[in-house]
């Protein structure tokens, strides 16, 4: 199964990103679309160490962890040193107001259903991935918004009334969202087909687990915590090998590495008791990533969008049409972009040093063929590390340069291009979809203000 994201610009050229498929997950696309807003902040010098202890914050009203109290210290890692604390908040904002404005949307055929609009797609309302996004960024903005939890309550009302029922799992195919919804809302098989899309649902259930923290699940009209276990079953049923290998559509030997949301399977654990997340499932992400990067990416560190053969003593890059079913699946492309967020967020927490060695290789290959200016960014590299375009000239680099804020986190070698990664994505925050959640949540983890269930 295909899914593509059409986006004008005030023009007739359009631009389509193959994202991800049943049982896997999606990248997306994005462009400089007409109103776009540019966000900017001032420069405010001052030391910030990730690992220093930062004294709690009074915490008043229904909003045990409100935005910007940073009430746990992060563990390792740096954060950007060249602007305060209060400006990356202030920064942070006004990027997610002017986000809110956009991408929030009314969902025509579920009573109090809220969608995160999947860019200007004139057949699709929204993907379980943009819902993942939204419920992410509105548990982590409550406190500055006051509107974030009827908001987020929106976005699960429409999670759970659009179930991927085309799964043959009891539990799966209840708990499991349709990946894509018609322009109206409702689900068809000519859309998502009743299947899900992996990451969509790995971020929301992670999201219900931080609800559970942020609201509690004793008020409201929903036990977020449980919730969120109910659809971790499901992944692990449906999305899972037994040797913790993810997979993607019908076929078992299909991984994508965007999937490997390090974190996220850290807190699945905690929440269920079941540490086959903390220890199989991330053993064998890294077992994957560090063959990727030492067998076919030596002296780069790049890792393909897929991986095939899995279910093999030899994985390989995919070489084309068995994830997204494109050409680009063997590059670090729409899907692969988003790994520096997700495993520079987990090493500011967890200290794995696994995934520093994983990012730091990355970071210096980044920053030499960028010379420390994150605007050179290409859209896309092969595993050799030459710059790969897209195939739509108004394609930005902005949703490739955001999560590379989070990798850059590691550690005080990359100071200077996380300082610059910082001010990049401060003065060009995109309001298109894709490229602005994967600025608005780095920058979040950046600034100090991520948080573990």
């Amino acid at each position: 199964m295909r899914r593509r994201l059409f986006i004008s610009s005030g023009s007739a050229v359009g631009v389509s990103a193959v994202l991800a498929a049943c049982g896997g997950g999606g990248g997306g696309g994005s462009q400089a679309a007409a109103g776009e807003s540019s966000v900017s902040s001032a420069v405010v010098p001052t030391p910030a160490s990730a690992g220093a202890a930062i004294p709690p914050a009074a915490v008043s009203g229904p909003n045990r962890y409100p935005f910007g109290a940073r009430l746990e210290a992060y563990r390792a890692g740096v954060m950007p040193n060249n602007v305060s604390n209060a400006s990356m908040d202030e920064t942070i904002k006004r990027s997610y107001d002017a986000w809110k404005a956009i991408a929030v949307v009314d969902v025509p055929t579920v009573s109090g259903g809220k969608a995160i609009r999947f860019g200007n797609s004139p057949d699709a309302l929204a993907v379980s991935e943009g819902m993942g996004y939204g419920m992410l960024i509105t548990v982590l903005m409550a406190g500055h918004d006051p509107q974030a939890r009827a908001i987020f309550d929106g976005l699960l009302t429409t999670v759970r009334a659009r179930p991927a029922y085309s799964i043959p799992h009891p539990v799966a195919s209840k708990y499991l969202m349709d990946w894509k919804l018609t322009i109206d809302g409702s689900s068809s098989s000519s859309a998502g087909g009743g299947y899900n899309a992996m990451d969509g649902d790995l971020d929301i259930a992670m999201a219900l687990l931080m609800a559970d923290r942020q609201w509690g699940s004793d008020t409201g009209s929903w036990n977020y915590k449980q919730e969120g276990i109910n659809t971790i079953e499901g992944m692990k049923a449906y999305n899972f090998m037994a040797d913790g290998t993810s997979k993607g559509l019908a076929t078992p030997d299909v991984s994508r590495t965007s999937d490997y949301m390090i974190g996220h399977f850290r807190a699945f654990a905690k929440a269920t008791g079941d540490s086959w997340w903390s220890t199989t499932v991330i053993d064998r992400c890294y077992s994957l990533i560090d063959r990727m990067q030492t067998v076919f990416s030596p002296g780069v560190g790049m890792m393909p969008d897929f991986i095939v053969a899995t279910d093999t003593a030899a994985p390989i890059p995919s070489p084309g049409f068995r994830g997204d079913f494109v050409d680009t699946e063997m590059h670090y492309f729409a899907n692969a972009q988003r790994n520096p967020w997700r495993w520079g967020t987990d090493y500011v927490l967890s200290g794995d040093a696994r995934w520093k060695n994983v990012l730091d290789k990355m970071m210096v290959f980044f920053e030499r063929d960028t010379g420390g200016d994150p605007a050179k960014t290409a859209t896309g590299y092969t595993l050799a590390g030459n710059a790969v375009s897209r195939p739509y000239p108004v394609w930005t680099p902005k949703g490739v340069v955001g999560p590379q804020l989070c990798g850059a986190m590691i550690g005080g070698e990359h100071q200077s291009y996380l300082n610059a990664l910082w001010t990049y994505n401060a003065e060009n925050f995109s309001t298109t979809y894709y490229d602005a959640e994967l600025q608005l949540l780095p920058m979040i983890v950046a600034s100090g203000n991520w948080w573990n269930p």
